[in-house]
C-alpha cells in the first residue's frame, strides 16, 4: 500500500514538473512592446500605400476604423476577424474598411501574418474565405431593410495563395439588391509594397446575402 502511494505521488511529482505553469500565462512586457512596434509599423505600411490613400481622399467612402470609433465594441467580438483571427502573428491590425454606402462598396486593409499559414507555409485558404465572407456581407448590410442578415451562400474561386506577411486589399461590390436578398461579388488581392513586387489575385467570392424574416421582430436589439 505505502509503495502505491508512493508511485502516486512520484508519478504526480514527474507530471508536476513536466506541465505545470502558471496560469493565465502574461507575456512579458518587452514582448508587447515588440507587438506594438510591429502593429504601428503595419499601419504605417498600410496608411502609406497609394490605394489608401486614395480612399482616403475620395469623399464618397467613409473610414471605418478604431480611431473613428464606428464600429460597436458589442458587433467586434463576434467578427472572427477580430476575435480569432487577430493579434500578434495573425491579422496584426483589424482590417481597415472604407465602405462607399451610396454605390454599395467596400475596400478593405488587412496584414496576413506568419500564424495564419497552413501545413504548406502559405496562408491557409481558409482564413481567406474568412475575411471574404466579413466583407462581403459588411459591403451588402446597408441595402437590408434592417441594415442586417446572415450569408445564404457563399462561393470561392482561389487563383493563387498569399505569402505569410503579406498585405491585401479586399474590393467587394453590390451586384444585386432586391428587398431581403442582396448578391456581392469580392476579391483579395496583394498590394505591391517593395520595388518589383506585382499585385497578385489570391480569391474572388459570390455572396448571397439575406434577411431572415423574422429579424424585422429584432429591431430592438442594439447589433450591428
Amino acid at each position: 500500500m505505502f509503495r502505491k502511494a508512493l508511485a502516486s505521488v512520484a508519478g504526480f511529482g514527474v507530471g508536476y514538473s513536466i506541465f505545470a505553469r502558471t496560469w493565465p500565462e502574461v507575456p512579458p512586457a518587452i514582448i508587447l512592446e515588440e507587438h506594438d512596434l510591429h502593429t504601428k509599423r503595419v499601419l504605417d505600411l498600410i496608411k502609406n500605400t497609394k490605394e489608401y490613400n486614395t480612399l482616403i481622399n475620395d469623399p464618397k467612402y467613409q473610414l471605418l476604423d478604431d480611431d473613428n470609433n464606428k464600429i460597436p465594441e458589442a458587433h467586434k467580438v463576434n467578427q472572427v476577424t477580430r476575435g480569432l483571427f487577430g493579434g500578434p502573428k495573425h491579422l496584426e491590425v483589424e482590417p481597415i474598411l472604407f465602405l462607399n454606402k451610396e454605390d454599395g462598396k467596400l475596400k478593405s486593409f488587412a496584414y496576413l501574418g506568419p500564424g495564419l499559414a497552413g501545413r504548406d507555409g502559405k496562408i491557409h485558404n481558409g482564413v481567406i474565405s474568412t475575411l471574404l465572407d466579413e466583407g462581403t456581407c459588411f459591403c451588402g448590410f446597408e441595402k437590408l431593410p434592417s441594415k442586417r442578415g446572415v450569408t445564404a451562400k457563399l462561393s470561392v474561386d482561389f487563383h493563387a495563395k498569399a505569402q505569410p506577411g503579406s498585405t491585401v486589399v479586399l474590393s467587394a461590390n453590390v451586384v444585386q439588391s432586391k428587398g431581403r436578398k442582396v448578391v456581392i461579388d469580392g476579391d483579395i488581392t496583394t498590394i505591391p509594397i517593395n520595388k518589383g513586387d506585382i499585385a497578385e489575385k489570391i480569391a474572388h467570392a459570390h455572396c448571397i446575402l439575406v434577411e431572415p424574416k423574422w429579424f424585422k421582430y429584432l429591431n430592438w436589439v442594439p447589433l450591428f
